[in-house]
């Protein structure tokens, strides 16, 4: 289930383990991994569709924001996907408080995560 593999995130994130995030073209949509190399490729898609940079951004617990870092937010979490892929839309947020309210609880409580930002990809320039 996705909630399941949003707990699993928060325990590996929790723990120590490294990971990254960005926007992709979907709405509220984000690609996690574990690189940063991995989610280049990710962004500079988002960026140029969106005409807009994009941040890479690292996975943080929520506890250890600091003042100017956001809040990712499972905003949505559905059933998951064909091949068992987690289905989740997103929220970025300012605060732990506003991220306390916009997070799914209809599938029980529900994690969130600090995020900051790593790198920004900007979009081509078109020629």
């Amino acid at each position: 289930m996705s909630i399941d593999w949003l707990w699993d995130l928060s325990r590996a994130v929790e723990g120590g383990r490294l990971y990254y995030g960005c926007q992709t073209v979907g709405k509220d949509q984000w690609a996690i991994a574990g690189s940063i190399e991995d989610l280049r490729i990710v962004a500079k898609r988002a960026a140029d569709y969106k005409k807009l940079p994009v941040n890479i951004v690292r996975i943080i617990p929520p506890h250890e924001a600091i003042v100017g870092d956001l809040f990712l937010v499972p905003k949505e979490i559905g059933d998951p996907g064909y091949r068992g892929e987690p289905n989740v839309r997103w929220a970025c947020v300012e605060t732990r408080e506003a991220a306390e309210t916009w997070k799914d609880v209809k599938k029980g409580p529900a994690p969130i995560f600090g995020i900051q930002v790593e790198e920004t990809v900007d979009p081509s320039v078109p020629r």
